[in-house]
């Protein structure tokens, strides 16, 4: 056999053998992807919420009485899509509302109820959280117990512990979050809300002590809310006299409403059972006046009121006047007395030699003689229309005195040496 023989023969040994091989192959190979173990997706509501309809990979499913749903199916590269269908479910005690999901994978459909994109490659878990909400009634009380009168409340406000404020209805029911879906440590936690009272309004007077009053809603289906209330006293007296004064008193509430009550024969009058606030209060008597008293109704308060009566008024006006005609009744009278006496009248004495104001020269020689032009000579007299006509006549002038000798100034009536 030449070589060439040979070859061809080996050739088509290997030929038939890779047949062989090709046609044991394949069946073992499809035997194998055959024994692939299948994949399952869970589906879990938190809470536990059962009857959730949803359709994944174009299957429908609802969640059982435990609040989860599975789909089982070949391993696959495609990817599939989730919708949930029911986003809220309502039952007689609880109301449930879709929030977000964990496990979806993609981070952009946390809040959608439609998840695309998810493999079929290996098990995993798909959590859809739902807040829950709870019904809640209200009642009103006082402190001791004592209903109140619902139709006079015009405002209840709740703030819960995920910083969110509700009003909430007088008569009838308000549904409240009461647990919220928490992503924590890689999964959905239910988180329960707390809530405070932070406004009641009665009246128009706030009663509620702002945090201080809590509940839970789910364990708390009926709320009792309790405000303050306490009983004003008001009474009068007279500014003046302190005795008891004023006919009737207006009292106006923090809502601004008035209510006037007439003051008993002892001038008081009681207001029981006012919700606590500030109140302005004006009694009212004949022909008196008083200024507004505002109180502070935090307990049972007695609130005494100034009245200024007529004859505080007609006494002031008195005292007024005697302080100011007393002066100028004083003024008059002197001015009167002054007028009716007239001048002061002369005596008739003549009037005498005077002290020298001045040092008086030494006589001798050398003194220079004073002349009949000294001004020492001459003599003061008094004006004529000074002079009365009952006065005397003038005394006659002194004689002059020798050279030499010193002549004393003269005064020509009483009191000019003082002038």
């Amino acid at each position: 056999m030449n070589r060439r023989t040979a070859r061809r023969t080996a050739v088509a040994v290997l030929a038939l053998l890779t047949a062989l091989l090709l046609a044991f192959a394949g069946p073992a190979a499809a035997a194998h992807r055959s024994a692939d173990p299948p994949v399952t997706v869970t589906f879990r509501t938190v809470p536990a919420v059962p009857g959730v309809r949803l359709v994944f990979a174009g299957t429908s499913l609802v969640t059982g009485a435990d609040g989860t749903a599975s789909y089982t199916g070949a391993r696959t590269a495609d990817r599939k899509s989730l919708q949930l269908l029911d986003t809220s479910v309502s039952t007689p005690d609880a109301r449930y509302r879709f929030a977000r999901w964990a496990g979806q994978r993609d981070p952009d459909q946390t809040f959608r109820p439609r998840v695309d994109g998810l493999p079929l490659r290996a098990d995993y878990t798909i959590t859809a959280g739902f807040a829950v909400q709870y019904p809640v009634t209200v009642s009103f009380t006082d402190q001791h117990g004592t209903p109140l009168d619902p139709s006079r409340v015009s405002a209840v406000k709740v703030k819960g512990s995920d910083a969110r404020t509700t009003d909430l209805s007088v008569s009838g029911t308000t549904w409240l979050d009461g647990t919220v879906p928490v992503f924590r440590n890689s999964r959905l936690t239910p988180v329960p809300v707390d809530y405070t009272l932070r406004s009641l309004v009665y009246d128009g007077a706030e009663l509620a002590d702002a945090g201080r009053q809590g509940f839970r809603p789910g364990a708390d289906r009926h709320l009792t809310f309790t405000g303050a209330f306490h009983d004003l006293t008001v009474t009068a007296h007279d500014a003046l006299f302190g005795s008891a004064a004023g006919d009737r008193a207006t009292v106006t509430g923090p809502g601004g409403q008035a209510t006037t009550v007439a003051l008993g024969p002892d001038h008081t009058a009681v207001l029981p059972h006012l919700p606590r606030g500030r109140y302005t209060i004006e009694v009212k008597a004949p022909g008196g006046t008083t200024s507004p008293r505002e109180v502070q109704l935090s307990q049972a308060v007695t609130a005494d009121v100034t009245v200024v009566s007529l004859t505080d008024v007609l006494v002031l006006a008195g005292a007024g006047l005697l302080v100011v005609g007393i002066p100028v009744a004083i003024r008059l009278r002197r001015r009167t007395r002054r007028t009716a006496a007239g001048p002061a009248p002369d005596d008739g004495a003549k009037p005498g030699p005077t002290e020298p104001r001045g040092p008086v020269p030494p006589e001798g020689p050398e003194s220079p003689p004073e002349g009949p032009e000294s001004p020492r000579e001459e003599t003061v007299s008094p004006p004529e229309e000074l002079v009365s006509p009952q006065e005397e006549p003038e005394s006659p002038p002194l004689p002059e005195q020798s050279e030499g000798e010193e002549k004393a100034p003269s005064s020509s009536r009483p009191g000019a040496a003082a002038r």
